[in-house]
């Protein structure tokens, strides 16, 4: 159980998430267990996700369901069954991680991207499809058939289209500005383009939801490791379905005031502080295929520009696992 002067905040912010199962088992995947190799026991992943009330039969469907998406490859050895991400996901996951852990975009110029998809010959359902799956990775719309990013680097938008099957039938253009008019009309374009007050409104939102956490973390001397891994989780789920979303515009295309680079700022301390004793905990409870946990890459600590992971004076001891 999730222990110390954290316990209530972690609760109270509990009440105000709908937890949904693949999307946590998502995040432990992406964000914790990639570094390490990718791979766990499913007893472990069950484990794992004990502390936000998910129950073992959910815990062993949701891997399942996984595993018939094609997002998870299962492995038996003896009476136990381990589960590992696919290398087509791992290499998606590892894409998207300048997006999630990379620093806001400050200042620099767009290379803006289009994306042309009339000769994709897509049904009504395809397009909607197609077109809920870019809006949801950080994609604009500015008509029918036309969408625009401003993305400097493409891996993860090939990997998206790529895993749709549409790489090879849909056009991707570099633009520039070629009239005369100023920048009014381009911010004009990018507001039409993208709902940005709405997602202003969800980085406020991750603030108001994890300030309190930054609070209580600040002002203790110790953490324990289950609640250090379970707000590293809470954190992580909540922060990648925003950035995700957020096109990172260049810096004079949004707000004077911009809640995004105040969450990515939280969102840094925050992890920051609970990275070890939430390695620590992973470390206890983590068996693979090959025997305990491996040392995580070099990429865990070059995280949000690089991280220097807070030494507790005090670390609670934490349970290891059964077998």
């Amino acid at each position: 159980m999730v222990r110390g002067p954290i316990r209530k905040p972690i609760e109270r912010l509990l009440g105000t998430l709908r937890i949904n199962p693949k999307n946590l088992i998502a995040t432990i995947y992406g964000d914790m267990l990639v570094p390490h190799g990718g791979t766990v026991w499913l007893g472990s992943l069950v484990k794992m996700a004990e502390p936000f009330g998910i129950a073992e039969y959910l815990s062993r469907t949701t891997a399942l369901r996984l595993v018939k998406d094609g997002w998870l490859h299962p492995t038996r050895v003896g009476k136990l069954s381990f589960y590992s991400m696919t290398d087509e996901h791992v290499r998606n996951v590892i894409a998207y991680y300048p997006r999630v852990y990379g620093q806001p975009s400050v200042g620099r110029t767009a290379v803006w991207r289009l994306l042309l998809t009339g000769a994709a010959g897509l049904d009504a359902k395809g397009y909607a499809t197609l077109r809920r799956n870019l809006l949801w990775s950080g994609v604009g719309q500015v008509a029918p058939h036309v969408f625009i990013s401003a993305a400097e680097d493409l891996a993860p938008l090939q990997a998206l289209l790529k895993s749709v099957g549409l790489l090879d039938r849909i056009q991707i253009l570099d633009a520039a500005a070629a009239s005369p008019a100023g920048p009014a009309l381009m911010r004009a374009i990018v507001a039409d383009a993208w709902d940005i007050e709405a997602l202003e409104k969800s980085y406020q939102e991750f603030l108001a939801r994890f300030r309190p956490i930054w609070s209580h973390i600040e002002g203790t001397r110790s953490l324990d490791p289950e609640a250090a891994y379970a707000t590293r989780a809470l954190l992580m789920m909540e922060y990648r379905r925003i950035a995700l979303r957020d096109p990172r515009l260049p810096r004079d295309h949004l707000p004077a005031l911009w809640a995004g680079e105040m969450a990515f700022a939280l969102c840094r301390n925050i992890y920051e502080a609970v990275l070890e004793p939430s390695e620590a905990y992973l470390a206890s409870v983590v068996r693979t295929a090959d025997g305990p946990l491996r040392r995580p890459s070099p990429e865990l600590y070059a995280r949000f520009g690089g991280l220097t992971p807070r030494v507790w004076t005090t670390q609670e001891p934490v349970a290891s696992a059964s077998a």
